[in-house]
This record gives structure tokens, C-alpha cells and sequence, in this order.
């Protein structure tokens, strides 16, 4: 799907205190490297969200750098036991996409296979969804009324993108949002 097509399906899809404020965007850059890829979403002309293809690779290699600086083991045992918090949350492959996304360094292009995916997505689904961009999507949908945004809870590990989003809608529709989180 075109960007201009998705674009236009995300933003129709944001809640109306929000929709004129916030704007999601996406460019490509060619470089000596390749094609670098960049999606950021803005509030009030604010960076709010960020993914580049360079920033994520950056950063991945850094991630490398720190595990074997700790450890000599072979992967995946090294990832193990350097993060056991995630231990059993992933799969093998995943297990690096799981420490970025964590620390909320975003591939850039599974993000865009989230943004082109979103729209098809009831709310309840895109609520539960193990996707963060999707769940962080779903807190700024008009889909998702505002008696249902105030009773949603979340727990202590629920990603901080998604508290972020889950922040800014209740700020845009007026909500006190002090008493959300449960354990």
C-alpha cells in the first residue's frame, strides 16, 4: 500500500480532539548505505514518536557491543543471561527486537508493516494486540470512546509508548488519568 493511502487511513482514524494536531509521517532517504528509512509522529508539530532505519541499527549494534562485553556465551544463551527479564517472552530471533523495543528503539520497517496493518484491525483486537505500535494506535482512536478510555487499566509493565499515547488522549479528551494503573 502507497504511504500517502496509509497515512490517510491512520489520521482518519484519530480521535476528532486529536486529529488536528497530530500528523504521522514517513520518508526514505538514499544513502552510500542503502535506503534509510524514517517514520516519526508529531503532536502540535512536536516529536512524539520516533523509528529510523539508522537509529535502530545503531543501537543494535550497541546492544551486541554491551552483551559481549558481559559475556563470552554463544548466542541465544547470552541474551539469557544478560537480560533473564525476558526469558520465555520471545522467540530466539526476537529476543534482541524484544531489549530495543523495550528501551523504545523501533525497527522502522516493522513499524510501517504496523501502520499499513492497523486499519485492519477492529479496536478490541488492536486494544490487545501484541504489537506496541498497535496498542499505542488504538489509545488515539476514535473507534475507542471516551467511557471505555476511562475504564481502562494498565499494569507496570505496560510499555511506556502506550502510556505515552494513553496520556496524550486523555489529556486531548480531558480525562483525569491518575488512577489507571493497576498491578
Amino acid at each position: 500500500m502507497r504511504w500517502t493511502k496509509t497515512k490517510m487511513l491512520i489520521e482518519n482514524l484519530i480521535c476528532e480532539k486529536l486529529n488536528k494536531r497530530l500528523k504521522v509521517n514517513a520518508t526514505s532517504y538514499n544513502t552510500s548505505l542503502g535506503e534509510q528509512r524514517r517514520i516519526w509522529i508529531t503532536l502540535d508539530k512536536k516529536e512524539i514518536f520516533n523509528a529510523s532505519s539508522a537509529h535502530f541499527l545503531n543501537a543494535h549494534d550497541k546492544l551486541w557491543d554491551e552483551v559481549r562485553n558481559r559475556t563470552s556465551k554463544p548466542f541465544p544463551d547470552c541474551l539469557y543471561e544478560c537480560f533473564p527479564e525476558l526469558v520465555g517472552k520471545e522467540n530466539d530471533l526476537d529476543y534482541s527486537l524484544m531489549i530495543l523495543e523495550q528501551r523504545n528503539i523501533f525497527n522502522v520497517n516493522l513499524v510501517y508493516d504496523s501502520l499499513v496493518q492497523y486499519s485492519n484491525f477492529s479496536i478490541e483486537d488492536a486494544l490487545i494486540s501484541k504489537d506496541i505500535i498497535v496498542q499505542a494506535l488504538a489509545l488515539i482512536d476514535k473507534r475507542l470512546g471516551k467511557r471505555r478510555l476511562e475504564n481502562l487499566e494498565f499494569n507496570s509493565g505496560t510499555h511506556p509508548l502506550v502510556m505515552k499515547f494513553f496520556q496524550i488522549r486523555c489529556e486531548g479528551e480531558g480525562i483525569s488519568n491518575s488512577n489507571f494503573l493497576t498491578n
